[in-house]
């Protein structure tokens, strides 16, 4: 089993990998949200990135990697979404034969996205974890790379590089809230940050319509958990791997999740105050704030924004829910 740590994640070399293809994010305060929880919170806008999501970092950094011979076979990924259109956006610059399976209730701009490169987009399997199955089936049957979206030290190595402008930016930080779904970005930063200043705080948040690594983490094992509706798709997933359970365990804080109706909110909010536009998995550590879920009184905190590719129609009816008070289904 491989375990993830500073011994085999390198954000430093990473960031040398990608830093000219990438944007370097804004890290801005949000006067709002020091009223209402008394603490300097500092937003990073990687809903801002390339692809509009900060998951061209490591797809990149994994793609660049990549030999000659397997480059030439060409590679497959599973994705919800965002790490496919990371993936498209290395194949394309690279060069490199590409196939991304989704599941089939896929975001709908996300789907349209990935079929503006030049990629083959397979629909398959009822969430993340089929379309997974799928695409390793795929994946034997060609001979093709598989480029995963979460368990690979590439891949959280080009994670930790947030975590390298975020402490470059606020060296005083004191608290890193980072959205959680299969654990490869919260690793990264969480390992990378604490290699820098030991004492920050990472706490992870994921939905409680998908907790699979919530459950996981207070557990202290891997475990399947059950998927409700959920707007943040991009975190929803059914399974936690082994091999990343044990970082989270070792380098990251707390784990806390939020309810739907609370990521809406934080999703209007951010409309409301920074005309920022994220998706629910981005919202979800806005969430945790609004709620007071954890007390961040007189620190200095990141919330790091990490996607904003959200179906306009789901705009649309949150915007339409919050003006009539209706109660939005998902």
């Amino acid at each position: 089993m491989l375990i993830y740590s500073e011994s085999n994640i390198d954000a430093k070399a990473a960031y040398q990998n990608i830093k000219s293809y990438i944007r370097k994010t804004p890290l801005e305060e949000c006067k709002e949200l020091l009223r209402i929880c008394k603490g300097h919170v500092h937003l990073k806008l990687e809903n801002w990135q390339k692809t509009g999501s900060f998951k061209i970092r490591g797809a990149l950094n994994r793609m660049l990697m990549l030999s000659d011979e397997e480059k030439s076979r060409g590679v497959i990924t599973a994705s919800a979404g965002n790490h496919g259109l990371g993936v498209a956006f290395a194949s394309e610059l690279l060069g490199i034969r590409t196939r991304i399976v989704l599941p089939v209730n896929a975001a709908a701009t996300k789907v349209k996205m990935l079929n503006s490169y030049g990629v083959e987009v397979i629909q398959a399997g009822r969430d993340y974890d089929e379309a997974e199955d799928v695409a390793y089936r795929i994946k034997n049957d060609c001979g093709l790379t598989f480029i995963h979206a979460f368990d690979n030290p590439a891949i959280i190595s080009g994670n930790g590089t947030i975590a390298l402008e975020i402490l470059s930016d606020l060296p005083d930080t004191d608290v890193i809230f980072v959205p959680v779904g299969g654990g490869g970005l919260i690793s990264g930063i969480a390992i990378t940050a604490k290699q820098i200043k030991p004492h920050v705080k990472i706490i992870g948040v994921q939905s409680k319509a998908s907790p699979a690594m919530y459950r996981a983490y207070k557990a202290n094992h891997v475990m399947e958990s059950p998927i409700e509706n959920t707007i943040a798709d991009g975190l929803a997933g059914r399974l936690v791997s082994p091999n990343i359970l044990p970082s989270i365990q070792h380098y990251v804080d707390e784990l806390i999740v939020v309810n739907e109706s609370d990521i809406i909110r934080a999703i209007i909010f951010l409309l409301q105050y920074g005309r920022i536009l994220t998706e629910g998995a981005a919202a979800v550590v806005v969430a945790a704030l609004l709620t007071g879920a954890v007390s961040i009184e007189n620190q200095n905190c990141v919330a790091l924004l990490t996607g904003r590719n959200i179906d306009l129609d789901i705009v649309k009816l949150i915007i339409k829910s919050d003006e009539t008070n209706a109660t939005l289904s998902i």
